[in-house]
């Protein structure tokens, strides 16, 4: 009786052992298959760029940029950027996920993973040439990098002019940041401008 107890114990016990194992191995990570990606690309859905005169703190320009339906839906909104010839201004920018309720503050996580991120402000057009912007907020890399959520605009003077204000946010995670554009954007958006 003893002995045919630890045949039937041997003919069920190894079996379901075996399964087991096998199991467990079939859930264990692909070497293969990539790492999962530990900083994925914000989804960023309203960018608002805010500009104060520096001489005059009541004289404030907004433009916003929105595409609530994301890639592929309905094109975005875009406000033109009207800006004052010989001005100065101090600048920032917004950057929102408003496809969650309540919306998610995406300039927060930029400012957290500064090290990661950068943005480029770039005037094309007729406004080359006529706006110099330059980054007042910097990361902790060793030399630290600008990140560009504070920034100054400077306009010279001249006549009207009508260009566009190329805004480049890089996510750098295929190497470390540097001063160039890396090979990941989170945007590279135009906003058309205007100098009076």
């Amino acid at each position: 009786m003893k002995r045919n107890s630890n045949r039937i114990f041997r003919l069920i016990f190894i079996p379901l052992l075996l399964s087991v194992v096998i199991i467990l191995n079939g859930c264990e990570d692909d070497p293969s298959s990539p790492p999962p990606d530990e900083n994925p690309q914000e989804l960023i859905t309203t960018i608002t760029l805010l500009l104060v005169n520096q001489s005059d703190t009541t004289d404030i320009v907004t433009a916003e940029w929105k595409d609530i339906d994301g890639a592929g839906g309905n094109l975005p909104s875009i406000d033109t950027l009207v800006l004052s010839n010989g001005v100065t201004y101090n600048g920032s920018i917004e950057l929102l996920d408003e496809s969650k309720n309540p919306p998610e503050d995406i300039t927060e996580e930029v400012k957290e993973e500064a090290n990661t991120h950068q943005f480029f402000y770039t005037a094309e057009e007729g406004a080359a040439g006529r706006i110099t912007i330059t980054k007042n907020d910097f990361d902790t890399n060793n030399p630290p990098l600008p990140v560009g959520l504070d920034y100054i605009v400077e306009v010279s003077p001249g006549g009207v002019a009508e260009g566009i204000l190329n805004v480049i946010l890089s996510h750098y995670d295929e190497g470390p940041k540097t001063s160039e554009p890396g090979i990941e954007s989170d945007i590279d958006i135009d906003f058309p401008v205007r100098i009076n």
